[in-house]
């Protein structure tokens, strides 16, 4: 008797037209785990290093539960291991021509071209993600990637003159990671001359393939250094020696916790937070198109997050049935399986969506679900949560992997109201057919925005985020200073102090009355705060006196609290949108208004100076030099660094340098009119307004100039707050509406700023207690500063249907 068919016959799949599963064998990606014995260690120095006595975790098929293999985990000395091998290897890396590094680099990518079936099948096996999706995106661009910088490796001493790499990196990421997020951080490292020491989450097999293949290559095998542990390492990683920056990529809170324990200890910390998208759809776009897009950026496993959708009223019906109708075609399935558009993300990944619905469920919400899937089943169905209160604590928080949450909003006012009322600025996109309309939503949105596209990427082309979605860029240009610092910069050194205490630092106030009984000539009243455009008395109606270089009364100056901070940033804020839609000339225009202002005063700032010590030769010099300054920032004010570059055939891009917002700049007590101009002019220039702290020793020249900026410049664009300098640093840093803070002064301060400022995650720049020449072109108007006072913004357009 035949064999009763089991499949559909042929007719039947062609009268339905239904997908059939497509597998793709996995053969190749069990025979490399084999080659390890089925126990994955970590990958150091060309080596694969296996301690006995570490704990295994076992690395499992999401769908199945089969185990794999087990992967160990790294303890203190393993990380030490990899930190040793990267400074060890760095010396001779950074050391050779960018031409070497750029074949490299080439090299690589010829290796990962060789190799990447072993690599797309073995990252879908582990991660449960789409395997077209990797096959097809991340393994590409992971090639891209490495021949995008190599040409900029080439290029390096001719483009980047007058910068050097960092030295050791480390790279800290999430369990959601995919190995296409690390490599968009390790090759411009790599092309700058930087060694990398990674670690990533247990049961993380592709990275290890990929710095197996790195350190095959030949003479540089400890360039890339992998090693799996939990995110606890992190500050062991951080505290080695040699270690200039850790690049984190993770959850919020897990980054705000790391900024707080890194405080002090020395390197540079860049934040990539959240993994949270934004789609805003119009009633003028084309809605089938959007529908896609909205796919494309929550259902495609392309994105490790959520998706917030903005839709307007007008379409709200007809859009959401018509997602409602495409989400019950989507496929989930194995990862493994070509026909498939969702995988699986592990139980976690399960648990965490399973939770942010029932809880929106709690607070009212609607929830939409295509097709059923069993309790125990390790796929989540593609989920549609709608009808949220504005003030439920859902709207608020993070949308977690597969979910989209829908809100309507009215007109374009309040959609970008509803864009940027988040404590999130990651990436976005804006569907509307009409232009001009498109262009200034994108514009006034925040972070990375396309224009009727979703997700779109390029090697070329910077992606970053702001507000808690971290600071760090990738990509582009903005990708490799992210690695670089001025050459001659000194190696950053942990200036940790055990004694600081975070609960009562800047609290003590000291006495505002002077020590004793002065002689002489009575003083002039005190100057007041400088805020709003005018000055007024401090809050607390109070005092300190500033003395001369020989002990003598100078004057008095208001002690500004925490009050007179508050109402230093509520002014600045109100001068922000106006400040902002200046332009380029009118901002140069002001500013060379200031410098001829400070020309006419250059006798009486002179002799302020001359009495706080400074030979009357040199503080003529300084005033001159301020006024040089602020006339060659004028002149920088019409190339803001704006330019339109193309993607590939995708269309133009615009990379558009944004102001931070409200600037906070605490200045050194060295150099107190020239640093005082050297931070104030470019953070001006590129669109912020300031709340500044003058220097402690010698506030009165600042406060003279600030007499012409009353008249000269818009109220509330520079506020001007003088007391003790501890207690105003800790009323800045802890202020949750200062959205960028600068610090010159003492390493305890530049600590606590680094602790304090991790509420809102705000960008800093301390100077970790060491002075810095003002006097000099390089440190005083160098690209270090132009690179300090905005953030990157890139607007694509594509092109075509």
């Amino acid at each position: 008797m035949a064999a009763t068919r089991a499949g559909p016959r042929a007719r039947e799949i062609f009268t339905t037209l239904e997908y059939g599963p497509v597998p793709e064998s996995h053969a190749c990606a069990l025979a490399w785990l084999d080659s390890q014995d089925r126990c994955l260690g970590h990958y150091v120095n060309g080596k694969w290093l296996k301690p006995e006595h570490r704990n295994a975790v076992p690395c499992q098929d999401p769908i199945t539960g089969e185990n794999l293999a087990s992967c160990l985990q790294a303890q203190a000395e393993d990380v030490a291991a990899a930190a040793e091998a990267s400074r060890t290897t760095l010396e001779n890396w950074s050391a050779i021509p960018g031409a070497s590094r750029a074949q490299h680099l080439t090299r690589l990518a010829k290796m990962i071209q060789k190799h990447q079936r072993l690599l797309w099948t073995l990252e879908s096996l582990v991660t449960g993600r789409a395997i077209r999706e990797v096959r097809d995106r991340d393994v590409p661009l992971t090639q891209q990637l490495l021949q995008y910088y190599a040409v900029q490796a080439h290029s390096q001493e001719e483009a980047l003159a007058g910068w050097e790499p960092m030295g050791v990196i480390g790279l800290i990421l999430p369990p959601t990671f995919s190995f296409l997020e690390m490599m968009w951080r390790i090759c411009p490292a790599l092309a700058m001359g930087c060694t990398v020491v990674v670690l990533v989450p247990p049961a993380s097999p592709t990275p290890l393939l990929l710095a197996q293949l790195a350190g095959e290559l030949g003479p540089f095998p400890g360039i890339l250094s992998v090693i799996s542990g939990p995110a606890s390492l992190g500050p062991v990683l951080a505290s080695q020696p040699g270690v200039q920056k850790v690049a984190f990529c993770g959850a919020v809170e897990e980054g705000r916790a790391l900024r707080r324990t890194l405080a002090g200890t020395g390197p540079e910390l860049g934040l990539a937070l959240g993994a949270e998208s934004l789609l805003l759809l119009t009633e003028m776009a084309d809605v089938d198109s959007a529908v896609e897009g909205i796919v494309d950026a929550a259902w495609s496993d392309r994105s490790p997050g959520g998706l917030r959708l903005l839709i307007q009223e007008s379409v709200w019906d007809e859009t959401i049935r018509r997602l409602q109708a495409r989400m019950g075609r989507l496929r989930s399935g194995r990862g493994l399986d070509g026909a498939v558009d969702m995988g699986a993300r592990g139980a976690a990944a399960h648990e965490v969506a399973q939770r942010y619905v029932c809880e929106a469920q709690s607070q009212g919400a609607q929830v939409f679900q295509a097709g059923d899937m069993p309790l125990d089943s390790p796929f989540f169905p593609p989920t549609l949560v709608s009808d949220l209160p504005p003030a439920s604590p859902c709207i608020q928080a993070e949308v977690p992997w597969p979910l989209v949450v829908a809100s309507p909003f009215r007109t374009a006012k309040e959609a970008l109201a509803m864009a940027n009322g988040t404590p999130r600025g990651g990436s976005a996109s804006v569907w509307c057919e009409r232009l001009g309309q498109a262009l200034e939503l994108g514009y006034r949105s925040m972070g990375t925005v396309w224009i009727n596209a979703h997700g779109l990427r390029d090697p070329a082309v910077p992606t970053g985020g702001c507000k808690e979605s971290g600071s760090s860029w990738h990509g582009g240009l903005d990708g490799l200073y992210e690695y670089l610092r001025p050459s001659g910069t000194p190696t950053r050194l942990p200036y940790l102090s055990e004694t600081l205490d975070y609960d009562t630092f800047g609290l003590a106030v000291p006495s505002t009355l002077p020590a004793g009984p002065e002689t002489g000539l009575s003083p002039a009243p005190p100057y007041g705060l400088f805020v709003g455009g005018r000055f007024q008395a401090p809050g607390a109606r109070s005092s300190r006196p500033i003395r001369d270089s020989h002990g003598n009364l100078h004057g008095y100056v208001a002690e500004g609290g925490a009050k007179d901070i508050r109402g230093a940033v509520e002014a600045a804020h109100q001068a922000l949108p106006g400040w902002v839609d200046k332009s380029p000339g009118t901002r140069a225009a002001l500013l060379w208004a200031l410098a001829a202002a400070l020309e006419r005063q250059e006798s009486t700032l002179a002799l302020r100076l001359e009495r706080h010590g400074v030979e009357l030769k040199a503080a003529k010099a300084e005033v001159e030099l301020s006024v040089r300054r602020l006339r060659a920032w004028g002149a920088r004010a019409q190339t803001q660094g704006h330019s339109l570059q193309v993607a590939e055939l995708r269309g133009p891009v615009l990379r558009l340098r944004e102001p931070l917002g409200v600037l906070a700049i605490v200045c050194p007590d060295e150099w107190p009119l020239l640093a005082f101009v050297s931070l104030l002019a470019p953070a001006l220039v590129h669109g912020n307004t300031v709340v500044l702290v003058p220097s402690g020793t010698c506030p009165f020249p600042v406060l003279d100039v600030c007499q012409d900026m009353a008249t000269l410049l818009p109220v509330g664009l520079v506020n001007v707050v003088t007391g003790d300098r501890d207690h105003l640093t800790r009323c800045l840093a802890l202020h949750q509406d200062v959205q960028a803070l600068w610090y010159f002064g003492s390493a305890q301060g530049s600590q606590f700023v680094e602790w304090g400022s991790a509420g809102n995650l705000k960008p800093v720049w301390v100077n970790r207690g060491c002075p810095r020449a003002w006097d000099q072109e390089a440190e005083g108007t160098g690209p270090e500063l132009e690179l300090r006072a905005a953030r990157t913004k890139s607007l694509w357009l594509p092109m075509g249907d």
